[in-house]
C-alpha cells in the first residue's frame, strides 16, 4: 500500500510514529520539529529502538530539538557530513524514516516546524519488503562523522571515535553500560 500526503504532513508522521511498536530509524536532513521530537521521547519510554541520523547543518545544530531527553532516554543521533559547512562539501539530504522494518515514509518533507508552511508531499508506504530492505540497507551504508553524547549535562557532538574512548576511561561499574550503549551506537551505524 503506498499512499501520498501533501497537507498536515507533520500530523501523518506523528500518526506513523504513534502506531509503530519496536523500531525506528529516521535519516532527514534537517530536525527542528519538537512536536515529532516530543512523540519520539514517548515512543522511547515505551521501549522502542530509535536512531536518528541528520545532516551535520547549522538549523539542526541551532535548534531546539537539541537531544538531551532522547539520548538520556537511549536513542541514538548521528551527525552526517563536514564540520565546517563547506559549499563544495558534500550535503547528506536524504528524508526517509522505517517504522517495525515494515512502513517507509519518504518524500520532500524535512522534520522542521518551518516545512509545514512549505509545498510538500510525503508517501507512506507499508507492507513492500523489496523496497523496505533498501532503504534499510541505505540507512545501514551510512557512517556519520559525528554523535551527540551527555558531557556536562549538557549534549556535545563528538566524533564517534570519542565517544568509544569515553568508557574505556569510565570505573569498571560504568563501563559495561556505556561500552553497551556505545556498541549499541556504533553498530546502528
Amino acid at each position: 500500500m503506498v499512499k501520498a500526503y501533501f497537507e498536515n504532513i507533520h500530523l501523518q508522521i506523528i500518526h506513523q510514529i504513534d502506531i509503530a511498536q519496536f523500531d525506528i530509524k529516521i535519516c532527514v536532513a534537517w530536525f527542528t520539529d519538537f512536536e515529532i521530537y516530543e512523540k519520539l521521547i514517548e515512543k522511547l519510554r515505551q521501549g522502542l529502538n530509535i536512531e536518528v541520523v541528520i545532516a551535520n547543518h547549522k538549523f539542526n545544530k541551532e535548534s531546539r530539538v537539541d537531544f538531551k531527553e532522547f539520548l538520556n532516554l537511549n536513542g541514538t543521533v548521528g551527525y552526517l557530513g563536514k564540520i565546517n559547512n563547506g559549499a563544495k562539501d558534500s550535503f547528506m539530504h536524504n528524508k526517509f524514516c522505517i517504522l517495525d522494518s515494515n512502513t517507509i515514509i519518504t518524500g520532500s518533507y524535512n522534520w522542521t516546524f518551518k516545512a509545514r508552511s512549505n509545498d510538500e508531499n510525503i508517501l507512506v508506504i507499508k507492507d513492500d519488503a523489496n523496497l523496505t530492505n533498501q532503504f534499510i540497507s541505505k540507512f545501514n551504508d551510512l557512517k556519520p562523522q559525528f554523535g551527540f553524547a551527555i558531557k556536562n549535562n549538557k549534549v556535545s557532538l563528538l566524533p564517534i571515535e570519542k565517544i568509544m574512548e569515553k568508557w574505556e576511561k569510565q570505573p569498571e561499574t560504568q563501563k559495561k553500560a556505556s561500552k553497551n550503549q556505545t556498541t549499541n551506537i556504533l553498530n546502528k551505524f
